[in-house]
């Protein structure tokens, strides 16, 4: 088949079916942005829990120079105080393991999570790790039961705070989860909606052509022959709607993420990045091609015969 003669097929099924393919790509584009928002939403849950540690359910934070409570009316915590925290944590039965952490890897954890944004950036630096205290990050033998070493530890003196890192990011979590699903959900059904419309298209489309593929079927036409023009036409409506997807992904990275979420809320969690998104659009590209390409290949030789 010639070059010029299969271009000049899909430039006139397209125009033909102009008002159509807008409304596969429309359907497309939606339900492909939502698909990868939802990909990207389980990259962020991901990466939030592993930034976290999903083992970690207690964070106790012991006295520094600047604390106020009044536990910590002596300063920082001296090496006998935390010998005490360190024994009354080993003696404790809700206690499964712990670990401790010095000023300067918390400070470093502290750069990790604030540093997202410039004016953050400067304030940790003005800060220094002679800022940050010792920290314990306890794990559980029952994420559900930890009233008791919270009660115990809270109160001996220097220790400063303790907080259960489950209750903390619990929240955002489930925010992440809900998003996620009905981002899924909604995609879902669209691209069910979407496979319909390939089909309805194909099916109509082999109507108007029917004089044109009986003729081609008598000149002795090969299967490939017949069903390319439909097979290119759908390719183009895939490829115009991932474009249209990862366009809106991208939209979403520049002024979502990179301009609000890294900036305002820096101290939450790590955001996802763009190598996370760009890996989001190569899955998104893949589908749209499939979505595209699979019904295609089946409904033509259903409605074409051939």
């Amino acid at each position: 088949m010639a070059l010029g003669s299969i271009f000049s097929e899909l430039t006139t099924g397209l125009r033909r079916n102009f008002s159509m393919t807008v409304s596969l790509v429309v359907t497309m584009s939606v339900s492909l942005v939502l698909a990868s928002l939802g990909l990207l939403l389980q990259a962020q849950a991901d990466r939030t829990e592993k930034y976290f540690g999903d083992r970690l359910q207690i964070q106790v934070n012991l006295c520094t120079q600047n604390s106020s409570a009044d536990s910590c009316v002596g300063g920082r915590a001296t090496p006998e105080q935390e010998a005490e925290v360190e024994s009354a944590l080993d003696g404790n039965p809700e206690v499964k393991s712990f670990e401790r952490w010095s000023p300067e890897r918390n400070y470093e954890q502290a750069q990790e999570r604030l540093g997202q944004n410039e004016e953050d950036r400067k304030q940790l630096e003005a800060l220094g790790p002679e800022s940050f205290g010792t920290s314990y990050m306890v794990t559980l033998e029952d994420p559900n039961e930890f009233q008791g070493v919270q009660s115990q530890i809270s109160g001996m003196d220097g220790v400063a705070s303790v907080f259960s890192l489950r209750d903390l990011l619990a929240p955002l979590f489930e925010v992440l989860s809900k998003l996620r699903w009905a981002a899924l959900g909604t995609s879902l059904l669209l691209i069910v909606a979407a496979v319909l419309q390939v089909s309805n298209t194909i099916r109509m489309t082999a109507y108007a052509r029917r004089r044109e593929i009986g003729i081609m079927r008598l000149v002795g036409a090969s299967t490939w022959h017949i069903q390319l023009p439909f097979i290119l036409e759908s390719l183009v409506a895939a490829v115009v709607s991932a474009a249209l997807a990862c366009g809106g992904l991208a939209a979403f990275m520049h002024f979502v993420v990179y301009g609000f979420l890294r900036d305002r809320l820096a101290g939450l969690t790590t955001w996802v990045r763009w190598q996370e998104a760009i890996t989001v659009m190569g899955y998104t590209t893949v589908l749209a091609l499939l979505l595209a390409l699979v019904p295609t290949l089946v409904m033509t030789r259903r409605y074409l015969k051939v």
